[in-house]
C-alpha cells in the first residue's frame, strides 16, 4: 500500500493507495470513509463517502495524485 500527504489550503489530507493495480484512493480514512477515482471521463470524482470529517477537495487531491503518480 502506498501512502501520501498533501497539504491543501493549509489542511493535511492523508491517502492511502491500497494495490497500484487500480486507481481508487482513500482520503483521511480514520476520520470516516471517502474514496476518490477518475470517471469515465477522466475527472476526479468521489466513488465513496460514508460519515467523512469534512469536504474534499477531489480535483485538488486528484492533481496531487496525478503528479506523483503521472496517472493519465
Amino acid at each position: 500500500m502506498k501512502t501520501y500527504t498533501v497539504n491543501i489550503n493549509g489542511v493535511p489530507y492523508f491517502i492511502e493507495q491500497p494495490s497500484s493495480d487500480y486507481n481508487i484512493f482513500y482520503v483521511n480514512r480514520k476520520k470516516g470513509t471517502c474514496c476518490i477515482a477518475k470517471d469515465a471521463n477522466k475527472k476526479w470524482i468521489i466513488e465513496t463517502q460514508v460519515n467523512p470529517e469534512a469536504q474534499i477537495p477531489v480535483e485538488q487531491i486528484g492533481r496531487f495524485l496525478e503528479d506523483q503518480l503521472s496517472i493519465n
